[in-house]
């Protein structure tokens, strides 16, 4: 009986060894990864400090590399990188000596040698067992730096090369949206959601992300979704309606991670530190990003998240404006003939989160609003609305606008100059405001 219980356990640990060398990938759920409890799930990290710069080739060493891991290691499950040279190339095994989770990225950008360094070191970490997620480049479409067959064809790569990784890339949500070829070679989705650079005010900002990932959800199917990046800057210039500063990025945090937590969203918030060199390229924001300064000290109007506080539910959008009675939506706000300013509207009477705008403007012909990818305008729990109606062309010289308050689920036709709007329209929203505009 003995030796039967043996040979037993022995083919059961056998079968255990031949899957786990299966190449058959495990994928990342909310049901199989535990947020650290006196943390966060993830954070974005970066180990730069003050007189390096990654674009001028500056070179991590490994005591500095594992120094500043050490900072965040008791407040976070998992680390999220963003290369694998330059000294970087430690950051899984440093992680997991630390018992976190790594998503290790390779930068990827148009100097092809340089995308073949980080390649081959991504995947040799990745069959080191110092990968739990590979992200093959970060944000590359949404910079233009690679065509999507490109991007495909290194993703596939990783892949074949290191089986048993869920790999994917990551980028902002409208990229997600406009590949779905990209998205089916992913194991896993990750988005960046950025209110902050779409100038959409920090109250109302959790729930455009709330609509965001609905968008998302329904785009990917089955697919685990993370949000890769998000955060608000402490410091720097007012994009639009939203404003930089302490109070905004620490109101932001707690914000974010309330929603994600009540939604059970994985996440790797943007970012661990404070970084200078960013300045020199997205301006004095840049150097605002972090949770903890560019010292390495923890900005104490960001303790409230781990002292587990949260707030309740301000992104669902389930409260009605104006309460009971027929939709209605009107504009508050129409820039004057000329002007490169964005229209501002509001819906009455029905459910925020049930419900988007679709806008159209008349020059020379009628024309979708804000993109031709992105033909519907999310409405904020308040019921205001903001598009950008000057995207190309001749925008600002547009002579008649019209919005649509259309349902979750419908689809408007896009329109690139025809010379009428679709009577579909009519019968297919809720309600409708027009206005014309003149010299």
């Amino acid at each position: 009986m003995k030796s039967k219980i043996l040979l037993s356990v022995f083919v059961i640990c056998l079968i255990f060894v031949l899957v786990g060398c299966s190449g058959v990938v495990t994928p990342i759920t909310e049901e199989n990864q535990e947020e650290n409890v006196t943390g966060v799930y993830g954070l974005c990290f970066s180990p730069y400090i003050d007189g390096q710069d990654p674009n001028l080739g500056s070179q991590i060493s490994m005591e500095q590399l594992k120094a500043r891991m050490e900072i965040i290691a008791p407040y976070t499950t998992w680390i999220r990188t963003f290369g694998s040279s330059s000294g970087l190339e430690k950051s899984g095994l440093f992680a997991h000596e630390m018992n976190l989770k790594a998503a290790i990225g390779a930068w990827l950008s148009r100097d092809l040698s340089a995308n073949e360094r980080e390649i081959t070191n991504l995947i040799s970490a990745a069959k080191a067992g110092q990968v739990d997620i590979a992200i093959v480049g970060s944000e590359v479409l949404l910079r233009n730096d690679l065509t999507e067959d490109q991007l495909i064809g290194y993703i596939n790569r990783v892949k074949q090369e290191a089986p048993g990784i869920p790999v994917t890339t990551a980028d902002v949500y409208s990229e997600i949206l406009s590949h779905p070829a990209v998205v089916a070679v992913c194991d896993v989705i990750l988005v960046n959601y950025y209110p902050y650079w779409e100038g959409i005010k920090v109250d109302q900002a959790i729930a455009t992300i709330h609509g965001w990932h609905q968008q998302v959800k329904t785009a990917v199917g089955s697919k685990t979704i993370i949000v890769s990046e998000t955060g608000w800057p402490s410091g720097g210039d007012q994009v639009g309606d939203a404003v930089p500063s302490t109070e905004n990025a620490s109101f932001y945090f707690l914000n974010f991670i309330s929603w994600a937590r009540a939604n059970n969203v994985p996440y790797y918030y943007f970012e661990a530190f404070d970084e200078s060199w960013k300045v020199a390229y997205e301006g004095p924001q840049g150097a605002h990003w972090g949770i903890w300064d560019k010292n390495g000290i923890l900005k104490p109007v960001m303790q409230d998240v781990f002292d587990g506080n949260t707030m309740s539910d301000n992104w669902s959008g389930t409260a009605i404006p104006g309460g009971p009675g027929n939709p209605a939506i009107e504009f508050t706000y129409v820039p004057p003939y000329g002007s490169f300013e964005n229209l501002k509207g509001r819906v009455w009477h029905v459910k925020p989160a049930d419900y988007k705008v679709a806008v159209y403007i008349y020059v020379g012909g009628w024309w979708s609003k804000s993109y031709w990818d992105r033909p519907l305008t999310t409405i904020q729990n308040d019921g205001s609305w903001t598009c950008d109606i000057t995207t190309g062309g001749v925008d600002q010289y547009a002579t008649r606008i019209a919005a649509y308050l259309v349902p979750n689920g419908y689809n408007p036709p896009l329109m690139s100059g025809g010379s009428t709007l679709p009577s579909e329209l009519d019968q297919n929203s809720v309600a409708k405001v027009e206005t014309l505009r003149s010299p």
